[in-house]
This record gives structure tokens, C-alpha cells and sequence, in this order.
């Protein structure tokens, strides 16, 4: 048994991750397009946030043995959203939240003109947050990994 990495990405931050990931702990990862798993491997899963949900999950957990979830989403982290994640995606697994960002150019008409809008709502009074969702931003670094990382060396 060996474990593997498969991620889920629209725009590239989940891609960016997973790959970091990769190269730190030196396993290998593929694009949930590309799987090449073994039955008895473990799989770590990374994938993107859309309305709370973490998209890809439920076809990857009914078919892999999932070691963990990691979830990337342009908000910022905190415990509440954690939670709030676990309970829209029915999780019971370790999971980790790491902060992507958005890129308008990788994304089609409809989400272009929509994140704007629905971003209002959501970032409320939070600048930081408003102009995240108009003119979109970039959070990936590997420092963002360090809790992921710690949590795998150790298990």
C-alpha cells in the first residue's frame, strides 16, 4: 500500500497545491482526469469549493480508500468555515482547508460575471474580501501546507 495524491482543479491554485504537496512528501499525484491508483492505496484528495461543496468528493470516496481531504477556496481559513465544510460534505475524515484565490481569466462567462456579484454578500463589510471577489487574487504559497504537511509526516 502506498499513498497518492489526486486533486481536482479549475483555475490552478488546487493544481499548485497538490503538486507542492507532491514534491515535499514525495509521492505522486494526479489530476482527478489522469487517476492511477491501486485499490489498496491511500489517497489524500484535494479539490476546489463550490457552495460549500467540495467538488469531486463523493465519486472519490465511494471509490478510493481516502486517507484525508484537503479543501482549497478563496476564503479566508477559520474554524467556523471548517466546520461549516465538514458538515455540507458529510466529512469524517481529517480535513484541512487551504486558501486558493480566484482567477477571473481561467473562468467561463457565467462565474465571471456571477463571483462579483454573490461576492458582495459574502465579504459584506471585509475590503480585503470585496476586492478579492472583483478583481480576484492569488493565496497559494507552501507556507499555507505546513498543518497539512505535519499531519501526514505523522501518520
Amino acid at each position: 500500500m502506498s499513498r497518492v495524491i489526486i486533486y481536482k482543479s479549475k483555475t490552478g491554485h488546487t493544481e499548485r497545491y497538490a503538486r507542492m504537496l507532491s514534491e515535499e512528501l514525495n509521492i505522486p499525484c494526479y489530476s482527478y482526469k489522469d487517476i492511477k491508483v491501486n485499490e489498496n492505496d491511500e489517497v489524500i484528495f484535494l479539490s476546489y469549493i463550490y457552495a460549500s461543496k467540495i467538488i469531486g468528493l463523493s465519486k472519490i470516496l465511494n471509490k478510493y480508500k481516502v486517507k484525508m481531504v484537503v479543501a482549497v477556496g478563496a476564503m479566508p481559513y477559520s474554524k467556523d468555515y471548517l466546520n461549516t465544510l465538514k458538515k455540507a460534505n458529510n466529512i469524517n475524515l481529517p480535513l484541512f482547508y487551504l486558501r486558493g484565490g480566484i482567477d477571473y481569466s481561467k473562468l467561463n462567462f457565467f462565474f465571471r460575471k456571477f463571483l462579483p456579484i454573490i461576492g458582495k454578500d459574502i465579504a459584506k463589510d471585509d475590503k480585503e474580501l470585496l476586492n478579492l471577489f472583483k478583481n480576484g487574487g492569488d493565496f497559494v504559497t507552501k507556507d499555507n501546507l505546513k498543518e497539512t504537511i505535519k499531519y501526514l509526516k505523522e501518520c
